[in-house]
């Protein structure tokens, strides 16, 4: 396993370190937040978003530093979202929805933005009113491979667990 780490300001709270623990592919097994100001631990051992991006903004890690804090009582459980509405084939999310409308369509769309180091990062602040493709655009993230993620966002779980 490879092992990585990223340090990210959390407003009010002080630096935050988010730790990846990749395969050779860099396919992300667990993830983890951990805020040593207040010591909170967010791991996630099934995350949405599966492959490493932005390389250049990561740190190498280990896996005693990983399991330093990494604790199976600290693993957030994400409760299944139920969605209504669209019909099959139709898009949830595009390049000129603002950030704040796609925030409102899923509660793991912020989850979604922080794994493609977009608005955690004090030099990568987005803001509501800004679009996925302005911010994609600007930060040089890949817009198709992020609205592809957003969108299994609205899969069926049974459906998203076979794809």
């Amino acid at each position: 396993m490879l092992y990585y780490k990223v340090s990210q300001p959390v407003p009010g709270k002080g630096d935050a370190w988010v730790f990846y623990e990749c395969d050779e592919k860099f396919n992300i097994q667990r993830q983890m937040t951990h805020i040593p100001g207040t010591d909170e631990t967010d791991c996630i051992a099934n995350p949405l978003v599966k492959k490493m991006t932005n390389m250049a903004y990561m740190q190498k890690s280990s896996k005693e530093e990983f399991d330093q804090y990494w604790s199976d009582e600290h693993v957030r459980e994400h409760v299944d979202f139920q969605h209504t509405g669209k019909q099959d084939g139709m898009k949830y999310f595009s390049l000129d929805m603002t950030i704040g409308e796609a925030m409102s369509i899923h509660p793991r769309v912020a989850e979604v933005f922080a794994a493609f180091h977009l608005g955690g990062c004090s030099h990568c602040g987005i803001n509501q009113y800004e679009t996925i493709g302005q911010v994609t655009a600007g930060y040089g993230v890949d817009a198709d491979m992020l609205l592809e993620v957003l969108e299994g966002l609205m899969q069926p779980q049974e459906e998203a667990s076979t794809s």
